[in-house]
Formats: structure tokens, sequence, C-alpha cells
């Protein structure tokens, strides 16, 4: 399964990149398009890659709205089966831009998901469960493993899109069960760091960044409750 990651650059994006490519049984490919555009864009067409659409998966992390509307239509009959569009921060892509991508997308035969953060992304549709367990990516999960009353390994069955868990699974490892291992797991989530946003959500009334500290230590919570002893 290919990939293509469709972006405005920024640290974010070159993350979520270099996390696939490390993961990746397939290609990952990136495009730049510009941050800086008018309000209003008459032609959006004309600032997306003319190769755009020559993977499964298409990836668009906080694009101009009309070049994200104009993605389902730009890709239509070419290879891509389905658009991730991550919400990282409340501004990148509001409800009511959110349904309009989703019904082009529709009209196009090709599966949507808005994950709020990305690393929420669950595997609901064929082409994003494809995704998930191809690219180990999305709500993480993990297996534990313990000896001797520590950690002895932590496997990433799936995983933050952007490295994160990666990160988190390799700071807990050692660590003794006696400590209190999902607070820790939300320490090691600041240090990596978390790059989602501390903008209130109005959808949620919290931020992103709290909700992305949650799914992380709620994972690690699950992942002890069935740790594996040797």
């Amino acid at each position: 399964m290919r990939v293509e990651v469709v972006h405005t650059g920024g640290r974010y994006a070159e993350r979520v990149i270099a996390a696939l490519e490390k993961n990746s049984p397939g290609s990952v490919t990136g495009y730049q398009v510009p941050a800086q555009l008018p309000l209003m864009v008459d032609d959006p067409e004309k600032f997306l890659p003319a190769e755009l659409g020559g993977a499964e998966v298409l990836i668009a992390i906080n694009l101009h709205q009309d070049l994200l509307l104009e993605i389902p239509y730009f890709v239509k009959g070419k290879a891509t089966r389905a658009l991730i569009a991550p919400i990282e921060d409340p501004s990148w892509i509001r409800l009511g831009l959110q349904r309009q991508v989703t019904a082009a997308c529709a009209q196009a035969e090709i599966e949507s998901a808005f994950p709020k953060p990305f690393c929420s992304l669950e595997p609901t549709t064929p082409v994003l469960a494809e995704f998930c367990r191809i690219y180990r990516a999305g709500r993480p999960e993990f297996k534990v493993t313990v000896r001797d009353g520590k950690i002895e390994s932590i496997e990433v069955v799936r995983g933050s899109p952007c490295g994160l868990s990666e990160f988190v699974a390799e700071g807990l490892e050692g660590m003794a069960l006696s400590a209190d291992l999902v607070k820790e797991a939300g320490t090691l989530h600041h240090s990596y760091p978390c790059l989602a946003s501390m903008n209130m959500d109005e959808d949620s009334g919290d931020t992103i960044m709290h909700h992305s500290v949650d799914i992380q230590k709620e994972a690690v919570r699950e992942a002890l409750e069935k740790a594996v002893e040797r």
C-alpha cells in the first residue's frame, strides 16, 4: 500500500512522514504546497501537485480549505481510495468543511477520516483498516512483557502516526511495575513532545493535546492489564 502526504511544511508533517517511512512496507511520498494563500482560492487545482493521486492513501495535513475541498475531485478516478485529514488544531478543519469534504469523497467513492488528533484514528472502513494494519498507525495499542517486577519489553502493535507511541514505549521499558507507569506515559508524551494544540476545541470542550495524552495513557493502562509474565 502506497501513501502520499500533502502538507504545508512544519515539524508535525516532517514527523508523520518520517514515522510512516520507518514502518513502511510500501512507498511514502511527501508533497509540500503553499501555506500562505488568499482567503479564497479561485483555482485550487493549480496549487496541487500533478502527481497527486498516485497512492491508495492520501494524508492531507493543515491545507487551505479550498485545496482540501478540491482533493476529492482532483484525485477521482486515480489510485486514491482513502483520504485522511488529521486535526491537530481546531482551526485546521471546521465541522462545515469536514462535512463538505466527506460528501465530495463519498461521491468519488473515496473513504474519508478526520481524526482529532491523528492518534485517535480508528480502522473503521476497509481501506483505513488496511492502512492502520500495514503501517501500524492509529489509536495506540501496546503489548507488554514483564519479568522480575519490571517491564521487559513493549511492542507497539499500532501507534501514533507521528512516532510518539514508539518514544513512550522506549521510555517505559525497564521501569519497575511499582512505579506509576500510566503517569510516566503522560510525562513521556509531553517530553517527545506532542505537537497537538493547546487551544480549546469547542466540539469537545477540551484541548486536542489533552485528548492525545488521554489516548496514550489509556493504551498503556490497557496494555499493563493484559501484560504477559515471563
